[in-house]
Protein backbone atom coordinates (compact mmCIF):
# COMPACT_ATOMS: atom_id res chain seq x y z
CA UNK A 1 0.00 0.00 0.00
CA UNK A 2 1.24 3.25 -0.92
CA UNK A 3 0.15 6.41 0.12
CA UNK A 4 -1.88 8.93 -1.29
CA UNK A 5 0.63 11.31 -2.77
CA UNK A 6 2.20 7.98 -4.45
CA UNK A 7 5.19 7.08 -1.80
CA UNK A 8 6.10 4.21 -0.71
CA UNK A 9 7.25 3.95 3.37
CA UNK A 10 8.92 1.00 4.55
CA UNK A 11 7.88 0.08 8.00
CA UNK A 12 4.85 1.41 8.17
CA UNK A 13 1.29 -0.70 9.29
CA UNK A 14 -1.65 -0.58 8.16
CA UNK A 15 -5.27 -1.60 8.77
CA UNK A 16 -8.25 -2.17 6.45
CA UNK A 17 -6.90 0.76 4.66
CA UNK A 18 -6.20 3.03 7.26
CA UNK A 19 -2.13 3.68 8.61
CA UNK A 20 -2.09 2.88 12.13
CA UNK A 21 2.00 2.90 12.60
CA UNK A 22 4.76 4.28 11.54
CA UNK A 23 7.94 3.58 10.80
CA UNK A 24 8.67 0.29 12.79
CA UNK A 25 12.71 0.77 12.95
CA UNK A 26 12.52 4.09 14.09
CA UNK A 27 12.32 4.85 17.76
CA UNK A 28 10.02 7.85 16.89
CA UNK A 29 6.32 8.61 18.43
CA UNK A 30 3.82 10.63 17.10
CA UNK A 31 1.51 12.39 19.70
CA UNK A 32 -1.58 12.04 18.39
CA UNK A 33 -4.42 14.82 19.91
CA UNK A 34 -8.44 15.23 18.58
CA UNK A 35 -10.54 17.63 19.68
CA UNK A 36 -14.23 18.38 19.02
CA UNK A 37 -17.13 19.41 21.83
CA UNK A 38 -14.78 18.83 25.33
CA UNK A 39 -11.46 20.93 24.64
CA UNK A 40 -10.89 22.12 28.66
CA UNK A 41 -7.69 20.47 28.11
CA UNK A 42 -6.40 22.09 25.09
CA UNK A 43 -4.47 25.22 26.81
CA UNK A 44 -2.31 22.77 29.52
CA UNK A 45 -1.38 20.33 26.77
CA UNK A 46 -0.12 23.00 24.36
CA UNK A 47 1.82 24.76 27.31
CA UNK A 48 3.10 21.04 27.98
CA UNK A 49 3.84 20.22 24.57
CA UNK A 50 5.49 23.84 24.45
CA UNK A 51 8.36 23.27 27.40
CA UNK A 52 9.19 19.72 25.76
CA UNK A 53 9.55 21.25 23.05
CA UNK A 54 8.03 19.02 21.22
CA UNK A 55 5.38 19.27 18.14
CA UNK A 56 2.22 16.64 17.85
CA UNK A 57 -0.63 16.66 15.35
CA UNK A 58 -3.97 17.53 16.13
CA UNK A 59 -7.29 16.09 14.38
CA UNK A 60 -9.63 18.73 14.11
CA UNK A 61 -13.52 18.77 13.93
CA UNK A 62 -15.54 21.73 11.81
CA UNK A 63 -17.40 22.47 14.56
CA UNK A 64 -14.39 22.89 16.67
CA UNK A 65 -12.32 25.06 14.33
CA UNK A 66 -15.68 27.18 13.79
CA UNK A 67 -15.86 27.62 17.41
CA UNK A 68 -12.24 28.09 18.45
CA UNK A 69 -10.25 29.38 15.46
CA UNK A 70 -7.68 31.39 17.86
CA UNK A 71 -7.14 28.22 18.90
CA UNK A 72 -7.02 26.68 15.78
CA UNK A 73 -4.53 29.50 14.25
CA UNK A 74 -2.17 28.79 17.26
CA UNK A 75 -1.97 25.28 17.43
CA UNK A 76 -1.06 25.96 13.33
CA UNK A 77 1.29 28.52 14.08
CA UNK A 78 3.52 26.45 16.73
CA UNK A 79 4.55 24.25 13.82
CA UNK A 80 1.87 21.61 14.85
CA UNK A 81 0.24 19.34 12.50
CA UNK A 82 -3.07 20.21 12.50
CA UNK A 83 -5.86 17.82 10.14
CA UNK A 84 -9.15 17.05 9.61
CA UNK A 85 -11.32 14.84 11.87
CA UNK A 86 -15.04 15.09 9.78
CA UNK A 87 -16.62 18.47 10.42
CA UNK A 88 -19.80 17.16 12.67
CA UNK A 89 -18.33 13.84 14.18
CA UNK A 90 -20.03 12.04 12.36
CA UNK A 91 -20.15 8.25 12.81
CA UNK A 92 -19.45 6.94 9.36
CA UNK A 93 -20.20 3.22 10.38
CA UNK A 94 -21.96 0.82 12.34
CA UNK A 95 -20.17 -0.26 15.68
CA UNK A 96 -21.27 -3.82 15.53
CA UNK A 97 -21.48 -4.33 11.28
CA UNK A 98 -18.23 -2.13 10.45
CA UNK A 99 -19.02 -3.03 7.22
CA UNK A 100 -22.90 -1.29 7.52
CA UNK A 101 -22.30 2.24 6.32
CA UNK A 102 -24.48 4.78 8.48
CA UNK A 103 -23.52 7.91 6.56
CA UNK A 104 -23.48 7.48 3.03
CA UNK A 105 -20.28 7.99 0.36
CA UNK A 106 -21.35 11.32 -0.88
CA UNK A 107 -22.67 12.30 2.85
CA UNK A 108 -18.85 11.35 3.99
CA UNK A 109 -17.63 13.32 1.10
CA UNK A 110 -19.76 16.34 2.04
CA UNK A 111 -18.59 16.06 5.74
CA UNK A 112 -14.80 16.06 4.93
CA UNK A 113 -14.94 18.64 2.52
CA UNK A 114 -16.38 20.89 5.23
CA UNK A 115 -14.20 20.57 7.36
CA UNK A 116 -11.51 21.40 5.20
CA UNK A 117 -12.98 24.25 4.11
CA UNK A 118 -13.56 25.13 7.98
CA UNK A 119 -9.50 24.58 8.24
CA UNK A 120 -8.74 26.43 5.05
CA UNK A 121 -11.08 29.79 6.35
CA UNK A 122 -8.68 29.69 9.24
CA UNK A 123 -5.31 30.03 7.54
CA UNK A 124 -4.41 26.04 7.12
CA UNK A 125 -3.69 25.77 3.29
CA UNK A 126 -5.44 22.75 2.08
CA UNK A 127 -2.32 21.27 0.46
CA UNK A 128 -0.94 21.16 4.56
CA UNK A 129 -4.34 19.08 5.16
CA UNK A 130 -4.12 15.95 3.72
CA UNK A 131 -3.99 13.26 6.69
CA UNK A 132 -7.54 12.35 8.13
CA UNK A 133 -8.37 10.65 11.26
CA UNK A 134 -11.96 9.45 10.98
CA UNK A 135 -14.28 10.55 13.58
CA UNK A 136 -14.93 7.95 16.49
CA UNK A 137 -11.91 6.53 15.45
CA UNK A 138 -13.76 4.45 13.10
CA UNK A 139 -14.25 3.31 9.64
CA UNK A 140 -14.55 -0.03 7.17
CA UNK A 141 -11.80 -0.42 4.64
CA UNK A 142 -14.39 1.15 2.14
CA UNK A 143 -14.40 4.17 3.38
CA UNK A 144 -10.68 4.50 3.58
CA UNK A 145 -10.62 3.45 0.16
CA UNK A 146 -12.72 6.48 -1.07
CA UNK A 147 -10.77 8.62 1.40
CA UNK A 148 -7.72 7.63 -0.40
CA UNK A 149 -9.56 8.31 -3.90
CA UNK A 150 -10.10 11.86 -2.67
CA UNK A 151 -6.41 12.27 -2.10
CA UNK A 152 -6.38 12.15 1.56
CA UNK A 153 -4.20 9.79 3.81
CA UNK A 154 -6.50 7.55 6.76
CA UNK A 155 -4.73 7.38 9.76
CA UNK A 156 -6.22 5.89 13.11
CA UNK A 157 -4.31 5.15 16.86
CA UNK A 158 -1.91 1.98 16.93
CA UNK A 159 -3.44 -0.37 19.06
CA UNK A 160 -2.32 -1.74 21.84
CA UNK A 161 -1.80 0.66 25.07
CA UNK A 162 -5.75 1.71 25.69
CA UNK A 163 -4.37 5.35 25.26
CA UNK A 164 -7.89 6.30 23.83
CA UNK A 165 -9.76 5.02 26.29
CA UNK A 166 -8.74 8.58 28.40
CA UNK A 167 -12.57 9.42 27.44
CA UNK A 168 -13.83 6.91 29.79
CA UNK A 169 -16.05 7.93 32.78
CA UNK A 170 -16.71 6.30 36.04
CA UNK A 171 -20.31 4.91 34.75
CA UNK A 172 -19.11 3.02 31.99
CA UNK A 173 -18.23 -0.91 31.93
CA UNK A 174 -14.71 -0.25 30.29
CA UNK A 175 -13.78 2.25 32.44
CA UNK A 176 -9.91 2.57 32.77
CA UNK A 177 -7.98 5.29 35.36
CA UNK A 178 -5.08 7.17 34.02
CA UNK A 179 -2.83 5.52 36.34
CA UNK A 180 -3.44 2.05 34.49
CA UNK A 181 -3.80 3.46 31.04
CA UNK A 182 0.12 5.06 31.82
CA UNK A 183 0.75 1.95 33.27
CA UNK A 184 -0.38 0.03 29.98
CA UNK A 185 1.72 2.20 27.35
CA UNK A 186 4.34 1.09 29.25
CA UNK A 187 4.02 -2.65 29.66
CA UNK A 188 3.19 -2.35 26.02
CA UNK A 189 6.63 -0.70 25.15
CA UNK A 190 8.04 -3.60 26.62
CA UNK A 191 5.94 -6.51 25.83
CA UNK A 192 5.80 -5.12 21.61
CA UNK A 193 8.31 -6.62 19.43
CA UNK A 194 8.83 -3.68 18.41
CA UNK A 195 8.63 -1.76 21.41
CA UNK A 196 6.58 1.77 20.49
CA UNK A 197 8.28 2.80 17.63
CA UNK A 198 6.47 4.42 15.18
CA UNK A 199 3.53 4.43 17.56
CA UNK A 200 0.31 6.61 16.57
CA UNK A 201 -0.56 7.78 19.97
CA UNK A 202 -3.72 9.26 20.58
CA UNK A 203 -5.61 11.34 23.67
CA UNK A 204 -7.77 13.68 23.79
CA UNK A 205 -7.66 17.21 24.92
CA UNK A 206 -10.78 17.21 27.30
CA UNK A 207 -13.32 14.51 28.13
CA UNK A 208 -16.65 14.66 29.62
CA UNK A 209 -16.94 15.91 33.09
CA UNK A 210 -18.04 12.86 34.82
CA UNK A 211 -14.34 12.01 34.24
CA UNK A 212 -12.46 13.66 37.18
CA UNK A 213 -9.05 11.92 36.37
CA UNK A 214 -7.66 13.69 33.45
CA UNK A 215 -4.92 11.95 31.38
CA UNK A 216 -4.10 15.14 29.63
CA UNK A 217 -2.66 16.37 33.61
CA UNK A 218 -0.49 13.62 33.03
CA UNK A 219 0.74 14.28 29.98
CA UNK A 220 4.53 15.85 31.16
CA UNK A 221 5.01 12.07 32.95
CA UNK A 222 4.27 10.54 29.45
CA UNK A 223 6.31 12.68 27.81
CA UNK A 224 9.37 12.61 29.80
CA UNK A 225 8.99 8.49 30.76
CA UNK A 226 9.39 7.86 27.35
CA UNK A 227 12.09 10.29 26.44
CA UNK A 228 13.74 8.57 29.22
CA UNK A 229 13.66 5.31 27.29
CA UNK A 230 15.36 7.17 24.50
CA UNK A 231 11.87 8.09 21.93
CA UNK A 232 12.20 11.04 19.84
CA UNK A 233 8.75 12.50 18.60
CA UNK A 234 7.30 13.49 15.49
CA UNK A 235 4.10 15.06 13.69
CA UNK A 236 2.58 14.18 10.12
Amino acid sequence: MTFANGQIRKGFQEIDGAWIRGDIREKKIYLCFTAHDFIEGLPFVIESLRNEKIKASFFLTGDFVRNNRDLTQALYKAGHYVGAHSDRHLLYCDWSKRDSLLVSIPEIKKDLEANINALAVAGIPRRKTRVFMPPFEWYNREIAQYIRSWGYDLVNFTPGTSSNADYTTPDMKNYLGSDTILRRIFDHEQKDLHHLNGFYLLLHVGTDPKRKDKLYHRLPDLIQGLKQRGYDFARF
